[in-house]
């Protein structure tokens, strides 16, 4: 939780690229997602896979690369 938080607020974000794992930061109410797989970047949009099979199209803005 603490390294998402991190994270958002750094200035120098890892770059989210195909076949990253990425974590989703819900906002207002959203959902949070962890330890998807991102499939395909499409401009400021990324196609994700999720542990559960479950598939979406999120912002870049709203991920997080999980490094390390």
């Amino acid at each position: 939780m603490f390294s998402a938080l991190r994270a958002v607020i750094s200035t120098r974000r890892p770059e989210i690229v195909t076949r990253a794992k990425v974590n989703l930061i819900g906002s207002f109410g959203g959902p949070e997602r962890t330890d998807g797989v991102v499939e395909a970047v499409y401009g400021d949009r990324a196609c994700v896979e999720w542990p559960n099979g479950a598939k979406s199209v999120e912002s870049l803005r709203s991920l997080v690369r999980i490094v390390g």
